[in-house]
């Protein structure tokens, strides 16, 4: 069993872009933070925002659904919502409820967004 991480948000800004870093578990408690901060990024103007999921270790609805409001609201101001260095059981999460095709999931942090 692997150490418990504990839930944390860090923004960084990796190339000309925002990326958010999220660690821990995104649940009911800790998903309003995650939406919170999403929401914040999009108040200051950012338009194409990167998740880095890599240190994730759990996310349920809340923190799915704070995610897909994000990913709608920065969708209809002609941004981008994209996921990140995503682990494979989140990943496969994403796949089991029809997310993947949603979202944007890359690897890693390595294009400009234009």
């Amino acid at each position: 069993m692997s150490p418990e991480i504990p839930f944390e948000l860090v923004l960084m800004e990796v190339g000309d872009h925002p990326v958010l870093f999220v660690y821990g578990e995104v649940d009911v408690l800790t998903a309003p933070l995650l939406h919170e901060a999403l929401s914040t990024m999009m108040a200051d103007g950012e338009t194409s925002v990167f998740v880095d999921l890599a240190n994730v270790t759990f996310i349920d609805s809340t923190g799915l659904t704070a995610l897909v409001v994000a990913h709608r609201h920065l969708d209809e101001a002609g941004g981008e919502l994209r996921l990140v260095s995503v682990p494979p059981t989140i990943a496969n999460l994403f796949a089991l409820v029809g997310l993947d095709e949603r979202f944007g999931i890359d690897a890693a942090v390595t294009r400009s967004v234009e």
